[in-house]
């Protein structure tokens, strides 16, 4: 079996050991997210003054959903239950109106409630306004094991404080702000929280930026209306680069022939470079030149666009594509000519974030040759700024050919623009 067939092999392996979250799936606006932290239903109470209205919650209904805000929140199924023979019955919920299934004397319906930010129900018997339906959670020491800060956090490092008994999500975006070689970063949090408001009574969810500074306090009203006090501390950088570089270097195992002659060699030297130009959010060019030198030379380079294909389990497996052409300098001895080739092996990079820890990333990448020269180069990547590589390389043409593989790690270089 092929050294790139085992790497493929071992990074489906490491990916199928990991089924701590659902697959995702559109839902509307939304889409089914990772389920990072146990919430118990039982906690969230329903208050309603009428008592011959029923409800309840449905048992295992509870999703995370990704929500339009991008916000990852839990929700469930809450069955309502109101007893009358008037034929006028509904249900309103912020600007959605919900007409109930109506079955002998009782009209019934399930509705989503979004469990950190629960808007109230309001039930109508023609123009009359026969109850309200309000959720609150109840305040527990455990509270803090169930807040949840997104992955999209991560990178910044963000903390909370002051809300130990409340529940709470809260997620990240970074904006890019003034001119391309110049740009500094602008850190949005947004965030929710079953029993908090505003001091102004304002739903739900609330946004808050981060430049220079990375520290702000917010008040806000409780359910019990004492005053809170949200403190959030993040790391913002002072500047966003768009052109990345790093360096990797380490020892090689290669088996090289040209002609009859065949030649071996053990823990032979290699040093790579490796570049980024981030054009957006989701495209960039990426650059790469990757040298062996012992007894045989081989220096392979490549310049490909890149661009994000796809992205599920919540954006925490994300596949991109590698669009363009290399150039192969191969050198079997100090005796033998030296051959260029133009090469146009296409790939392309399956990235599985957060893998094992927070910010670190296991990346599956390969290059697969579009003609009849043989060219095979694949690589399984985990770190983050730094990083281990681990690389598959075999090239041949006409009486020339090498295999290499080794093991090298990667360090960043330079930064600009």
């Amino acid at each position: 079996m092929k050294a790139s067939n085992y790497i493929l092999i071992a990074f489906i392996s490491i990916i199928s050991s990991f089924k701590s979250f659902s697959q995702t799936f559109s839902i509307g606006k939304f889409s089914i997210g990772e389920t990072r932290i146990q919430v118990e239903l039982d906690d969230f109470l329903i208050r309603n003054k009428n008592e011959k209205i029923k409800s309840r919650w449905i048992a295992d209904s509870v999703q995370w959903i990704r929500n339009e805000n991008n916000l990852l929140v839990p929700r469930a199924r809450l069955q309502l239950e109101v007893p009358s023979n008037e034929p006028n019955i509904y249900f309103g919920q912020q600007n959605k109106i919900i007409l109930p299934q109506n079955i002998g004397d009782r009209y019934t319906t399930q509705i989503y409630i979004e469990l950190f930010n629960p808007q109230p129900i309001k039930i109508f018997s023609a123009e009359k306004l026969i109850d309200t339906i309000l959720i609150e959670a109840n305040s527990a020491k455990k509270a803090r094991s169930k807040q949840l800060i997104d992955y999209s956090c991560s990178p910044y490092n963000l903390k909370i404080d002051g809300l130990d008994s409340e529940y709470i999500s809260l997620g990240c975006k970074m904006e890019r702000l003034g001119k391309i070689g110049s740009e500094h970063p602008r850190l949005e949090i947004t965030f929710s929280s079953t029993n908090l408001k505003t001091l102004n009574n304002d739903p739900a969810p609330y946004s808050l930026f981060l430049e220079g500074e990375s520290h702000s306090e917010i008040e806000l009203r409780g359910i019990d209306q004492k005053i809170k006090t949200l403190k959030i501390d993040a790391f913002v950088p002072n500047r966003l680069y768009r052109f990345k570089t790093s360096l990797g270097f380490g020892p090689y195992l290669y088996q090289s022939k040209y002609l009859t002659g065949v030649q071996n060699s053990n823990l032979a030297p290699s040093f790579m470079l490796y570049g980024k130009i981030d054009l957006n959010e989701t495209t960039s060019f990426k650059l790469f030149d990757a040298l062996l030198y012992s007894k045989t030379l081989f220096n392979n380079s490549g310049v490909y666009f890149s661009y994000d294909l796809a992205e599920i389990f919540d954006g925490r497996i994300l596949i991109n594509t590698l669009l363009g052409f290399q150039g192969l300098h191969y050198k079997y001895s100090p005796a033998t000519p030296a051959q260029f080739r133009l090469l146009y092996p296409q790939g392309f990079e399956v990235i599985y974030k957060h893998a094992l820890i927070e910010n670190y990333h296991l990346t599956y990448g390969m290059f697969f040759s579009t003609s009849s020269e043989q060219y095979t180069n694949s690589w399984l990547r985990y770190g983050k700024k730094s990083f281990i590589e681990l690389n598959y390389i075999n090239w041949g043409h006409e009486d020339s050919s090498i295999k290499m593989i080794g093991l090298s790690i990667g360090i960043p270089f330079f930064s600009a623009f």
